[in-house]
């Protein structure tokens, strides 16, 4: 849990991040991310908190936030014809996706 969360991108550098979201049952889609992010803010406690976040981790702080300002991932999606069912994502795109991830 974050209180007051901020993502401050640290690079210039994106990545296409293959996303899905379960306010959105069933669909992924391509959304472009920072690469590397600092989040900072308040734990649940009260008491400062920062981490530096890279690759998957960078695009999902990005992704939850993002909920914060009523904003969700098919929102972001450049192409929509990256659409695609997780059937298909898995049949498809999964391999390859994981693969340029490495």
């Amino acid at each position: 849990m974050l209180v007051n969360p901020v993502v401050t991108p640290l690079t210039e550098e994106k990545f296409d991040n293959y996303e899905g979201c379960l306010s959105v049952p069933n669909i992924r889609g391509i959304v472009p991310r920072f690469a590397r992010v600092r989040v900072t803010g308040l734990d649940r406690h009260g008491k400062p908190f920062e981490r530096e976040a890279a690759g998957f981790t960078a695009g999902t702080f990005q992704h939850e936030l993002d909920h914060l300002d009523a904003t969700i991932f098919v929102d972001r999606v450049v192409d929509t014809k990256s659409l695609t069912t997780w059937t298909e994502f898995e049949r498809h795109h999964m391999a390859p996706f994981f693969e340029r991830a490495k």
